[in-house]
């Protein structure tokens, strides 16, 4: 029988007083601009990649420059195979920056692998680039239920909860995203929203979920789910790639929320030429309707 364990998912200021005021200097080093790719495949779905470049720290990106960081005019090519697609560019405002690459014959299929190739014309070096990334789509892992739950004192907020019997006999990834209807518009990773099988290896475990943030611009102030709301779940089996990328993309995205936080990991990309992650998704969706 299998064990059901629950998860419930100084700053010192010196002060130096001087006898007289010395004006700092401080330059920083400015790096090259990269391109940044964030693509994604799963089983029985389109390819879909965004392209955008990387800025210096203290740049300002707002709705008058953001197709300066843009990248609308890449070809991008998805081969399996021996069969290759080139990916159509299209507007798509759920995303940022607001082009999405997508595939239109192609879909994912589970234990396939997949590679991208991006190739763009450099203005300064006037050759072309090419950028490669390859992924494989991982087998789906389907949840034992989903269900909300009130947190302790609360009417009308909560968490959403997943039961999930792990595959004692491997070593297994995963990654948790949700979309309210009317609210959302496209998935977005839940505040814990990665994990592996180490605490819970063989084992069944119930774990609750609160909302992550869209983006830096999202205005709602708490995280809980509520009720009147109807989400779509969507579980995710990864490798361990793209498992060590975003678990340290969540501990940079948690330690920015935190002024008391910080995190000295680099993200380990999958990208050979750029940064950012091609990641193969195994997904199995549910619905939950919030009462």
């Amino acid at each position: 029988m299998k064990t059901i364990i629950k998860l419930s998912c100084f700053v010192t200021v010196l002060s130096l007083v001087l006898s007289c005021e010395k004006e700092l200097d401080l330059s920083f080093p400015v790096t090259p601009s990269q391109m940044v790719i964030e693509g994604w495949i799963e089983n029985g779905m389109p390819a879909q990649v965004i392209l955008s470049h990387s800025a210096p720290y203290f740049s300002a990106i707002d709705s008058n420059n953001i197709i300066d960081f843009s990248e609308t005019h890449a070809k991008v090519t998805l081969y399996s195979g021996s069969d290759h697609e080139i990916l159509t560019l299209k507007p798509n405002q759920s995303y940022f920056p607001p082009y999405l690459y997508k595939s239109s014959r192609i879909k994912g299929t589970y234990n396939q692998s997949y590679t991208l190739e991006i190739i763009k014309f450099d203005t300064i070096t006037r050759q072309y680039d090419t950028i490669t990334a390859s992924t494989t789509i991982p087998e789906p892992v389907e949840l034992d239920s989903v269900w909300f739950e009130t947190d302790p004192g609360m009417e009308t907020k909560g968490r959403i909860w997943i039961r999930l019997s792990d595959d004692g006999s491997k070593a297994n990834y995963y990654r948790l995203l949700y979309k309210r209807k009317g609210k959302d518009s496209r998935y977005v990773a839940t505040n814990i929203s990665t994990f592996n099988d180490v605490m819970i290896n063989g084992k069944t475990a119930e774990m609750g979920f609160l909302r992550g943030y869209s983006s830096l611009a999202d205005v709602e102030k708490e995280n809980y789910f509520e009720k009147g709301d109807t989400v779509s779940i969507k579980f995710c089996t990864i490798d361990k790639e793209q498992f060590d990328f975003w678990n340290v993309y969540q501990s940079k995205v948690i330690a920015s929320a935190n002024p008391l936080a910080t995190s000295n990991n680099l993200l380990k990309s999958n990208i050979k030429g750029g940064l950012g992650m091609w990641t193969g998704y195994g997904a199995t969706y549910y619905l939950v309707i919030v009462k």
